[in-house]
């Protein structure tokens, strides 16, 4: 099998918040879903389908000095921020850049622990609502 360049990695990632863009932020995940259910009649088989609503969600973790950053640029306090964007681009030399844009992320848990031995006490865990539909390279969810 031939090598064919570098793919993404971690490094290939910048993810912009209200903040700028972040250093200290070790991981990002994010969903989306819009679920269905199977519409029955007479008989055992699925006539056809309803739809139900379209989620958003994600969570990320990062360095206190980080968290300190964004708390600040939301004006204090993540919890009682309005909805802001959340940018992640994925670009290297060698594959074509990726954004994905998360429209009105609102935060709604903060996470958050230290002990003895640890080499980065405080690290932060945010989870957060996706209001809008997650752009997917651009491309609306729904």
């Amino acid at each position: 099998m031939a090598i064919n360049g570098n793919f993404y990695d971690w490094e290939s990632v910048d993810i912009q918040t209200p903040s700028g863009v972040t250093v200290g932020l070790t991981d990002i995940s994010y969903n989306d879903e819009r679920g269905i259910e199977a519409r029955y009649g007479k008989g055992a088989k699925a006539r056809g389908y309803g739809r139900k609503n379209y989620k958003a969600s994600g969570s990320a973790t990062m360095d206190r000095d980080e968290f300190e950053r964004l708390r600040k640029a939301v004006g204090g306090s993540v919890l009682k921020a309005k909805p802001f964007p959340i940018v992640c681009a994925y670009a290297n030399e060698d594959q074509e850049t990726i954004t994905d844009t998360l429209p009105d992320c609102k935060i709604t848990k903060v996470d958050t622990s230290a002990k003895q031995e640890d080499d980065n006490t405080g690290v932060i865990k945010v989870d957060f609502t996706i209001l809008s539909p997650i752009k997917w390279n651009g491309e609306d969810a729904y």
